[in-house]
């Protein structure tokens, strides 16, 4: 737990320093470091976890949502090495570590052992942060195109074509861990329910899911949608993965 606790003190130093890079212009290069060390430190914990149940670490709601919140923070920050205007928010970066780590303290264990189990996890926190990532990419070029269209450069500024690329490799990346998600999923609940497939809410909504993407990504394959509509249809499929986060919950 100490691990988890560390991960927790260095989210905090790196708000703390986010406030005096934001208001003073320095102290970038320790908010960074503590933010990696924050990550590291929960990681660590997350490891050591997995290791000393022999499966996946967590088993609800609590524990998937916090390394879905650190897995968004780890990606945000590698991104913005490269578009350092991501930067700017970086006590946005710190919140948002210190929330989703702070979410792992109520956390249960997975009285699971399967490695099916684990795979199956691990590809859906891919699969729903890929989805989210997209659905972000595609509001900051919303916000560009806008900005553009104004001619007004100030602010926050992105390269739209690093926007329309990110957010196609997103949803492209997405549909690909969903569509391990349903297969790991499926080995999974044959080894331990006698079945592939469970009458399960939140399984339905992930096919659902699946097929939504599917049908997105071929479409933008087949360049049988427009790049405006294809943004929308990102954002919504966004949402719709915060719904299924937030509402639908396992029957089993």
């Amino acid at each position: 737990m100490y691990l988890l606790w560390l991960g927790i003190v260095f989210y905090f130093l790196a708000f703390i320093f986010s406030l005096v890079y934001h208001f003073l212009s320095v102290f970038k290069r320790p908010t960074l470091f503590s933010l990696f060390l924050g990550w590291f430190f929960y990681m660590a914990y997350v490891i050591k976890m997995a290791l000393d149940i022999g499966s996946f670490p967590f088993a609800d709601t609590y524990g998937f949502y916090s390394l879905l919140g650190n897995g968004m923070l780890f990606f945000l920050l590698l991104i913005s090495f490269k578009q350092e205007q991501l930067q700017k928010f970086l006590a946005f970066f710190s919140l948002m570590g210190i929330l989703s780590t702070l979410l792992a303290l109520p956390a249960e264990p997975s009285p699971y052992k399967s490695p099916l189990y684990s795979l199956h996890i691990t590809s859906a926190l891919f699969s729903y942060a890929f989805a989210l990532l997209g659905g972000l990419f595609s509001l900051i070029k919303f916000m560009v195109e806008a900005k553009l269209k104004q001619k007004s450069l100030s602010g926050f500024f992105m390269p739209l074509n690093l926007l329309r690329r990110g957010e196609r490799l997103f949803i492209n990346l997405s549909f690909i861990f969903f569509t391990l998600t349903l297969i790991f999923g499926s080995l999974w609940s044959r080894s331990f329910f006698g079945q592939h497939w469970i009458n399960d809410p939140k399984l339905i909504y992930v096919l659902f899911l699946w097929l939504y993407y599917a049908i997105l990504v071929h479409l933008n394959l087949l360049q049988r949608i427009k790049p405006k509509t294809l943004s929308y249809g990102i954002i919504i499929g966004a949402f719709l993965v915060i719904l299924n986060l937030l509402f639908i919950r396992h029957e089993l």
